[in-house]
């Protein structure tokens, strides 16, 4: 998986690219999270538009992310969520956890 961070004013929009599944992609998602917050990067935004396949252990990322950035007193929200991931949010019930946009612009406005 790809992830390209780039700053939006004071969101970190971070495009995931291919499979975010368990392993080598949701340990490098970590990794990223840990060094944004570490740095003072608090507000994120994931867009999942380009990814392929998202398993379990991705939602348990984007949760960390979300709880991470939140006691740091950031949020984290996603955009351009496939209907397939959000039937898998629904079904997990972390659709109401996470704020969900279509569109990048409204989801960064948002913050």
């Amino acid at each position: 998986m790809n992830i390209d961070v780039r700053e939006e004013g004071l969101v970190t929009v971070l495009t995931l690219e291919g499979d975010f599944v368990i392993g080598g992609s949701e340990q490098e998602f970590d990794r990223t999270v840990t060094r944004l917050l570490e740095s003072g990067q608090l507000n994120l935004l994931i867009d999942l538009g380009s990814v392929r396949r998202l398993d379990s252990s991705a939602l348990g990322a984007m949760v960390r992310a979300l709880s991470w950035s939140q006691k740091e007193g950031g949020v984290t929200k996603l955009v351009n969520v496939t209907l397939r991931t959000r039937q898998l949010l629904e079904i997990t019930k972390l659709g109401s956890v996470f704020e969900m946009f279509d569109d990048l612009e409204r989801a960064i406005s948002s913050f």
